[in-house]
């Protein structure tokens, strides 16, 4: 005779943020079990007024029997697997949904026992239902749409006593195998059910089950899931040297998400270390105007600092460089203020914008960043290539920009120079 047991430990989906929802609803089922097992008695109420039965004139049961348990191994099993796949749904779902989710799927699992029970099928005829069965049954729906190219970790035993055996261990088993293997088995127990007197409602868990893969399906979910599993691929392919690979997989990616930030981002990356940097530029660029569009300004310049780490400098215009350097300034961050205007005109020193790029870099070494030596030098090159106008006069009036002109090469055509420092 054998024995086999099993049970999940975790996805290889770490969440991003902390599952502050999962946690609540884990806490608020213990509470419940608490209230249920040694309060409720002392407080004169009856938890079984709040289970469910079939023709039930309680009708608001069908959502209380959702936080009820008939003992604590059934209480564990659920809070374990709720612990395992809520947490990865929460960080992309989002709390609201995650707990509408919850109670529509533990309603709809209730209900689909209460048509068992109804016209008394696999020997359930008459019996309640109580715990959040139903609920988890969709939640492990929605996993499969949505994290089909995720793996649970399973912890299984076998105990054969006849034989003197007796192993456990622990299997990564890929999401797709391992649902479907836990449909047949509730299945298989459905059906043997009559013969062998299970108290398990294998109605709640079909029909948690099944409602949540619609409810999935109507949602997009599956086609959210098709993206993730694409952007998955392209962390590995990176990671493993792949980088042509990496990409392809960021633009399937985008071509189910167009504009995801971080699809953006990994594709620039993949496209420059593909050695294909203008395409990178291309990206950058257009994750820019993303940025920008929402208004993200930190984004916005982090995006650009890391084009101009690679290279790609010029993927703004004038102006907008001018509008990069303006942020940098209001947000303090004067050295890179400096780096930006020194890059606007040497990129376009015959544009307006570059004239005052120039001026701006003066002024900032003169003041904020109090390197004399630095402005004289910067001087010298205003005085070779600046204009006569309003900037040149500015500079004349503030700095005695008539006393450094000529210190450098020949006017009109400014050479290079070393970045100011701090």
């Amino acid at each position: 005779m054998y024995f086999f047991y099993f049970f999940p430990l975790g996805l290889d989906r770490p969440s991003r943020r902390r599952p502050l929802l999962t946690w609540a609803l884990m806490a608020a089922l213990t509470v419940v079990y608490v209230w249920q097992r040694w309060l409720a008695a002392r407080l004169g109420a009856d938890p079984w007024d709040y289970v469910f039965f079939a023709g039930n004139s309680r009708p608001w049961t069908v959502v209380t029997a959702v936080f009820l348990h008939g003992s604590w191994l059934h209480l564990a099993g659920n809070l374990l697997y709720l612990h395992v796949l809520a947490p990865p749904l929460e960080d992309r779902l989002g709390r609201p949904a995650l707990l509408a989710l919850v109670l529509v799927l533990g309603v709809g699992g209730n209900l689909a026992h209460g048509l068992t029970s109804a016209f008394d099928l696999f020997g359930q005829g008459g019996l309640g239902v109580m715990g959040a069965s139903g609920a988890i049954a969709g939640l492990m729906a929605l996993t499969m749409l949505r994290l089909y190219s995720a793996r649970v970790v399973i912890a299984w035993w076998v105990f054969a006593p006849i034989g003197g055996q007796n192993k456990v261990g622990r299997t990564p088993v890929p999401v797709p195998w391992a649902v479907p293997l836990w449909i047949l088995l509730q299945v298989a127990q459905m059906l043997l059910a009559p013969q062998t007197g299970a108290a398990v409602s294998f109605g709640a868990h079909l029909g948690g089950f099944a409602l949540g893969l619609l409810v999935g399906l109507a949602a997009g979910e599956l086609r959210a899931g098709r993206a993730e599993a694409a952007a998955s691929r392209g962390r590995r392919y990176f990671r493993d040297g792949h980088y042509h690979a990496a990409a392809g997989a960021w633009t399937e990616v985008l071509a189910r998400r167009p504009d995801d930030p971080e699809a953006l981002a990994e594709l620039a990356r993949s496209q420059l270390v593909a050695g294909r940097p203008l395409e990178a530029k291309e990206t950058w660029r257009r994750l820019w105007d993303r940025h920008r569009r929402e208004r993200r300004v930190d984004a916005a310049l982090t995006v650009y600092d890391e084009a101009c780490r690679a290279g790609q400098a010029d993927m703004l215009s004038p102006a907008e460089m001018a509008e990069a350097a303006r942020y940098k300034e209001l947000q303090l961050d004067y050295r890179g203020a400096l780096d930006v205007y020194r890059r606007l005109y040497e990129l376009h020193p015959h544009d307006p914008q570059g004239h005052r790029a120039l001026v701006r870099v003066i002024v900032l070494c003169r003041g904020r960043a109090r390197d004399a030596e630095a402005a004289e030098r910067w001087l010298g090159e205003a005085g070779r290539a600046l204009p006569a106008g309003p900037w040149r006069e500015f500079l004349e009036r503030e700095f005695s920009l008539a006393g450094a002109a000529g210190a450098g090469g020949p006017a009109g055509h400014p050479v290079r120079l070393r970045p100011a420092g701090f």
